[in-house]
């Protein structure tokens, strides 16, 4: 996976998305999975697992006024393995962007609080 760090003056959903984790007291940045192409915000669990997210389409740049919905991995084993994944979030979009992000975030902050791998 290649990691690019999300410019802050920008405004995709990803952008957003980011420092909305981030707010909330998470680690995120923004990458592509090679083999798939799909570019995805990745949230890291304390311990070493993942979560992945990206929007339905297995984008993150779209504008936030054409949000299509939110799409959330917890991958246990980071990108080494998809052995145990487990679709934490799924969403179509309806209501736009800001009440969909925040239902992620939530979905997203308990699976990393519950899944760390180390005591807090």
């Amino acid at each position: 996976m290649t990691d690019v760090r999300i410019d802050p003056c920008t405004n995709t959903a990803g952008d957003r998305l980011i420092r909305t984790l981030e707010a909330h007291g998470l680690t995120a940045r923004s990458g592509t999975d090679l083999p798939t192409g799909t570019d995805m915000v990745t949230v890291d669990i304390v311990g070493g697992p993942e979560i992945w997210i990206a929007d339905r389409t297995g984008r993150t740049d779209s504008p936030i006024a054409a949000h299509p919905g939110w799409v959330a991995f917890y991958r246990p084993h980071a990108d080494l393995s998809d052995e145990g994944e487990a679709e934490i979030y799924r969403s179509e979009g309806a209501g736009g962007f800001t009440p969909d992000t925040a239902a992620l975030v939530v979905a997203v902050v308990q699976c990393a609080a519950a899944r760390s791998l180390t005591p807090a």
